[in-house]
C-alpha cells in the first residue's frame, strides 16, 4: 500500500504563513539591501497549496525563474526561521501583479556599467611579456592564433589551470593585440561574477534589450574570466548561451578561462559544456624552475631591475606554483633594494622575504632520501647500497648535500642513514658544493630539488 507523504505545512496554517512571510521579509536575510529588498518586495505570498507548500506568487515566468535561481535558498531559509519548520516554495505566475509592480526601481547603489569599456584592458599584459613554456605553450599558441585570426581559429578557445598562472594575462593579450590591429573594436573583458550582476541589473531595471546589443550586437570580441562561478546559476547561463551562440555565429571571438575543464565545472548546463569543449581546450600547468627564472627575469627586465642569477634562483627555487607570487616577490625585493640601496644578493632577498613565506616544515633525512631517489628514478636502497655507477654516486651525494644543508643533521648522523662514515659524507658536501659552480645540469637538478623538499 502506497501511503502519501504528509505535507511540509498544513493548509490550515495559511494565516500563519502569511504573518509568517511578511517577517521573512522584513528579516536581515532578505532586507540585508536595498536591491534585494526591491525584488522581494515584488513577490506575493498566497498561503498553503494542497501538497503543504508555501505558495508564492510574481508577475511572470522570467522573474519566477530568475527569482528560484539566484535567491531561493534565501527565501527558505527566512521562511524557515520564522515558522521553526522545514517548508518548500510552489510559484504561482500571476500577470495581474505586473500592474501593481512598481514603476520606479527599488533603491540601490548605483549599479554596474552594462558593459566593460575595453580600457579595462591592462596594458602591461601583452604577448611580449608573457614567458612561453612547455606547461603552458598550448595556451600561449592558443591565444595567438585567435589574435591573429578572430573569430575563425580555435572559437571559443577554453583555458583553465591553478590560480595565478597567466589565464588572465593571456586574455589581455588577446584584447590588446586585437586592438592594435584595429582601434574600432569593441573588445569587452569581463569575469563572470560581474556578467552575472550586470545580467541581474538589467532584469531589475527592464533594460534586457540594451544589455544585450551591448554585449552581442555591438561586442567584437568577448573575453570571460573564471566561468567556473557560472555554475549553478542557471538564468545567467541561459542568457550566456545565448550571448555565446550569437557571438559565434558573427564570426566574433570568444575566449574563456576557468580553473577547471568544461566537463568538471559544476552546475555547468550540459549545453554550456558542449559549447565550450568546441572549440580548443589548453591547460597551464604550474612553470618548472627554469620558467619561473626566465618569468623573473623578463619581470626583471621590465623593472629595468639587473637581477642577479642567484636571486632569480632563490625566489624561484621558494615560489614554485604560482606566477603571481613570484611577480610580488620580486616587486618586494625590488621596492626594499631600490629603498636601501643595499646589494642584491641572494641572502638580502632571503631576508626580505622571511616575513612573506609559508613557513616550511621541518625536513629529515629519510624525507631527502625518498625525494631524491624519486627523482632520479631510484630506489632508496640504491642510495644507501654500494653501487659506484656514475648515476648512483650522482644521486647519494646531491641526498647527501641536500641533508647536510637542508637539516641540522650532523655529518656522522647523515653518513649513519647512508651507511657511511662522516668523512664520505663531508667529501661529497665538498664535491657537490664545487661543482654546482660550472655544471648548470647539476646546479638545476639541486635547485629542482630544493624547490620540491621546500613545498
Amino acid at each position: 500500500m502506497t501511503m502519501c507523504a504528509s505535507p511540509l505545512v498544513p493548509r490550515t496554517d495559511s494565516e500563519r504563513v502569511l504573518a509568517a512571510f511578511d517577517r521573512a521579509v522584513a528579516s536581515p536575510r532578505l532586507s540585508g539591501s536595498a536591491y534585494l529588498q526591491g525584488l522581494v518586495g515584488r513577490i506575493r505570498c498566497q498561503g498553503v497549496s494542497e501538497e503543504g507548500r508555501v505558495q508564492l506568487a510574481v508577475q511572470d515566468k522570467f522573474y519566477r525563474d530568475f527569482i528560484d535561481d539566484h535567491f531561493r535558498v534565501d527565501l527558505l531559509c527566512a521562511l524557515q526561521a520564522e515558522l521553526g519548520s522545514e517548508v518548500d516554495i510552489e510559484w504561482v505566475v500571476d500577470e495581474g501583479l505586473k500592474a501593481k509592480a512598481p514603476v520606479a526601481p527599488p533603491p540601490m547603489p548605483p549599479p554596474v556599467r552594462s558593459v566593460p569599456e575595453r580600457t579595462r584592458l591592462d596594458e602591461k599584459f601583452v604577448f611580449d611579456t608573457f614567458v612561453s613554456a612547455p606547461s603552458n605553450q598550448l595556451a600561449y599558441a592558443g591565444a595567438r592564433a585567435v589574435a591573429d585570426n578572430p573569430g575563425t581559429a580555435f572559437n571559443p578557445l577554453f583555458i583553465y589551470g591553478g590560480t595565478g598562472l597567466g589565464k588572465t594575462h593571456l586574455l589581455h593579450a588577446i584584447g590588446n593585440s586585437l586592438l592594435q590591429k584595429d582601434s574600432s573594436r569593441r573588445i569587452v573583458y569581463v569575469s563572470s561574477e560581474e556578467f552575472m550582476n550586470e545580467f541581474i541589473v538589467s532584469v531589475r531595471d527592464h533594460r534586457m534589450p540594451e544589455f544585450r546589443r551591448k554585449y552581442r550586437e555591438q561586442c567584437d570580441g568577448l573575453l570571460i574570466d573564471d566561468i567556473q562561478f557560472l555554475g549553478s546559476k542557471e538564468s545567467t547561463q541561459d542568457e550566456f548561451f545565448f550571448t555565446f551562440n550569437a557571438l559565434q555565429m558573427a564570426g566574433k571571438p570568444v575566449a574563456i578561462t576557468s580553473d577547471t575543464v568544461p566537463s568538471e565545472i559544476p552546475g555547468l548546463a550540459d549545453r554550456l559544456r558542449s559549447r565550450f569543449s568546441s572549440g580548443l581546450i589548453a591547460d597551464i600547468q604550474e612553470p618548472d624552475f627554469e620558467t619561473r627564472v626566465a618569468i623573473l627575469k623578463k619581470k626583471a627586465e621590465l623593472l629595468d631591475l639587473a637581477l642577479p642569477d642567484a636571486v632569480a634562483h632563490y625566489i624561484a627555487r621558494i615560489i614554485q606554483k604560482n606566477v603571481r607570487e613570484l611577480q610580488m616577490a620580486l616587486n618586494r625585493v625590488y621596492a626594499h633594494h631600490s629603498l636601501t640601496r643595499q646589494p642584491l644578493t641572494e641572502e638580502f632577498a632571503a631576508h626580505i622575504l622571511k616575513n612573506v613565506l609559508p613557513p616550511s616544515r621541518p625536513l629529515d633525512v629519510e624525507q631527502i632520501q625518498k625525494e631524491v631517489a624519486r627523482y632520479y628514478k631510484l630506489s632508496e636502497a640504491d642510495l644507501k647500497g654500494p653501487r659506484r655507477q656514475k648515476q648512483f654516486v650522482r644521486a647519494r651525494q646531491v641526498a647527501m648535500f641536500l641533508a647536510r644543508t637542508m637539516t641540522s643533521s650532523s655529518f656522522p648522523e647523515i653518513g649513519d642513514r647512508f651507511h657511511r662514515d662522516h668523512s664520505t659524507v663531508m667529501s661529497s658536501c665538498e664535491k657537490v658544493e664545487a661543482e654546482m659552480e660550472t655544471d648548470l645540469q647539476l646546479k638545476k637538478e639541486v635547485d629542482d630539488l630544493t624547490g620540491r623538499l621546500a613545498r
